[in-house]
């Protein structure tokens, strides 16, 4: 079972404006998978068991936010996750909350 979080930027028009920025960061982390469309995967740099899924977590860049699954969070994904997070911090004030709307803590 995954987890389900929605990553909101408080200046939504610093989200539209620099989205394909935001798409190269996330294309630039030692997780990345692939990419269709808006979808970006990541799967962890750590050995996996026959019969896991091929990605641990997907970004989905939607209008105004960013929806994320996490399926697993082996420390590679928690690397490049926090390394995402801190940069978009560093240029904007986000919210990241789960599916209930409390604060997740990332």
């Amino acid at each position: 079972m995954s987890a389900e979080f929605i990553l909101s930027f408080e200046d939504k028009d610093w989200y539209e404006t620099h989205l394909e920025e935001i798409k190269q960061k996330i294309i630039g982390l030692k997780t990345f998978s692939v990419a269709e469309e808006n979808e970006f995967r990541l799967a962890g740099n750590e050995p996996r068991n026959p019969g896991d899924w091929s990605y641990d977590v997907r970004l989905f860049l939607e209008k105004g936010r960013i929806f994320l699954e996490i399926s697993a969070h082996p420390k590679s994904i928690e690397r490049d996750l926090a390394s995402l997070f801190e940069w978009i911090r560093s240029c904007t004030k986000i919210s990241i909350d789960d599916e209930d709307g409390e604060p997740s803590g990332w």
